[in-house]
């Protein structure tokens, strides 16, 4: 039983490394696109960079955050804005569409999970390797501006809620997607989903306890880019700790039963 588990992570693994690699190739195929997309990406980055650097320079302090602990979150919110806008997005974009033009047709004939399929078929590497760079540099200067020790709690513990924030964000921003079962246009609520992600570009903290309560424990929005500073830095709560490692678990399998509920209203496009 163990050994058949393993075997499907170790195909699904090597399944998604060529999506990836497809992705690079679809992308290179034409380079003034790809030299394009960079240049606006890169400069997106900027201005993202440019607010940073402002609230850096005035010195501000948040609900006793230093600025180098601010310009630890903000390096942590742009790598995984690189993670999500460049592995998630453009999938739950085109989601809808595989419903309504029978793409979902030909993806049920794969001898693999379908909402894998689905859900991580295609990646923009221009925006994924941009982010990812620059904000890990970025948590790189403010982990050295603060001392922080170099250490397997540190790193170890900052690199699983990393890894947490990642599941966290595929579940919350994908399971507004499989509501296309039931619904003719969801493109709203995608929307309106999605412009959740711009509530962490700075520490939680700024807001009063009534939204942190609602962005931790009923829209867990907040777990995504606050909880890795807040696991270096020490200053993570007990509660929020054991919040966050059961919160992924929970929300892939509610992913799985509203999807399985979803793929049973399908209707192929050739019927």
């Amino acid at each position: 039983m163990l050994t058949s588990v393993f075997r499907e992570i170790k195909k699904h693994v090597q399944i998604y490394i060529l999506f990836i690699k497809f992705s690079v190739m679809a992308q290179m195929e034409y380079r003034s696109n790809f030299i394009g997309n960079l240049a606006m990406e890169t400069g997106y980055l900027f201005v993202k960079l440019s607010y940073m650097v402002v609230v850096y320079r005035a010195g501000v302090t948040i609900n006793g955050l230093s600025p180098d602990e601010i310009l630890l979150f903000s390096g942590t919110f742009i790598m995984l804005t690189g993670f999500y806008a460049g592995l998630y997005m453009i999938n739950n974009f085109t989601f809808r569409g595989k419903i309504v033009n029978g793409d979902l047709d030909v993806l049920l004939t794969k001898p693999v999970s379908l909402q894998f399929m689905a859900t991580l078929r295609h990646a923009d590497l221009t925006l994924f390797g941009v982010d990812v760079i620059a904000g890990l540099l970025v948590v790189v200067v403010a982990w050295v501006r603060l001392g922080l020790p170099v250490t397997f709690a540190t790193v170890g513990g900052y690199t699983l809620f990393v890894g947490i924030s990642c599941v966290v964000g595929y579940c919350l921003f994908f399971l507004p997607q499989i509501l296309s079962f039931w619904m003719m246009n969801t493109s709203a609520i995608a929307e309106i989903t999605d412009s959740f992600w711009d509530i962490n570009s700075m520490p939680m903290g700024i807001y009063n306890d009534g939204i942190r309560f609602v962005g931790v424990f009923v829209l867990p929005v907040f777990v995504i880019t606050n909880f890795p500073p807040l696991v270096a830095l020490g200053k993570m709560p007990v509660p929020y700790g054991v919040w966050s490692l059961m919160l992924p678990f929970g929300l892939l399998f509610l992913i799985r039963v509203v999807w399985r509920k979803g793929l049973r209203r399908y209707n192929s496009a050739s019927s």
